[in-house]
């Protein structure tokens, strides 16, 4: 009886120390990945054959969370990657209108050949280049607080068609200097979405601005809006030179412009549409992009409809 205790004791010991020296192995190995890993490998992966359900968890949920770390890396240096494009396009795009305006300055207060109609000239230049200035740095500050989440938005029920006929009222003397009237199809009865007033505006401001830029070598620019079941749709258009087909799913990147936006007379910072792509998508809606060139390119975009 004693002996039969003894030998099925030993053999319950001898199958624990089995487990133990099975585990144990498989321990070491887990701490030579997780070695690894910490090392900056993060291609590593725990692989472990066992019948050990909780061995097998383990190695799971590190995997996953080994996967998540590597993701926030990878996007962690795309957005500094990002960030150093942006420092040196914005000190770019500084650099060359201020350049010209402290010329101007110069020649103003030190050329005495001017004469008074060439000083109100140079004047209205810098003005032009102040401007210029002030809207590239506005849109880098909105686009640094819309990306770090500092940006407050205030949700409120909007009737958009009002929104519409308010930007398009702010582009009057544009469009009246460009020989522009606006096409403009609004439905009779009145649309509600729910947004931030401010953004809303700066969204329509920047894609009319955007067509005008672009577009107005096409003599038309209009504005659309259309109520769908469960969203409004607003399209924003002109039949200008039109957007290259090659150039369309670059559009919305940081800093991203058109080789003719180099053009002084068709100039961009690459930051406004990126900014309306943002908004566009803290309202819970889309955008996208048609373009045939000198009939129609077109940016449409949805929100969703509110009663």
């Amino acid at each position: 009886m004693t002996k039969g205790i003894i030998l099925i004791l030993s053999t319950i010991c001898m199958f624990l120390s089995l487990i133990l020296f099975k585990q144990n192995k498989q321990i070491k190995k887990i701490n030579k990945v997780l070695m690894q890993i910490e090392k900056g490998n993060f291609n590593q992966r725990v692989r472990l054959n066992t019948n050990n359900r909780n061995m097998e968890k383990l190695c799971e949920t590190i995997n996953i969370l080994v996967n998540k770390f590597q993701k926030i890396l990878i996007e962690y240096k795309k957005i500094e990657e990002s960030r150093k494009k942006i420092i040196s396009n914005i000190s770019h795009d500084l650099r060359t209108p201020l350049t010209s305006l402290l010329g101007y300055i110069e020649a103003i207060k030190n050329d005495p050949t001017l004469r008074e109609e060439e000083k109100e000239k140079y004047i209205e230049v810098v003005y032009s280049k102040g401007k210029l200035l002030h809207v590239l740095l506005e849109d880098f500050f909105a686009l640094s607080k819309i990306e770090s989440n500092d940006d407050v938005l205030n949700f409120e029920k909007i009737n958009i068609c009002e929104s519409v006929r308010m930007s398009i009222l702010t582009f009057y003397e544009d469009f009246t200097k460009n020989n522009i009237i606006p096409e403009i199809q609004l439905p009779d009865e009145q649309v509600f979405i729910s947004g931030d007033e401010k953004s809303i505006h700066r969204i329509l401001n920047n894609l009319l601005s955007n067509a005008l830029k672009y577009g107005k070598d096409g003599g038309k620019i209009g504005i659309e809006i259309k109520k769908e079941k469960e969203f409004v749709r607003i399209i924003v258009w002109d039949n200008g030179k039109g957007i290259p087909n090659n150039e369309i799913p670059h559009i919305f990147e940081r800093l991203y412009t058109l080789e003719d936006s180099r053009n002084t007379h068709l100039q961009g910072n690459g930051l406004g549409l990126t900014i309306v792509k943002k908004l566009i998508e803290k309202h819970g809606g889309k955008i996208y992009v048609s373009s045939i060139p000198y009939k129609k390119t077109e940016f449409s975009f949805t929100f969703p409809l509110v009663q």
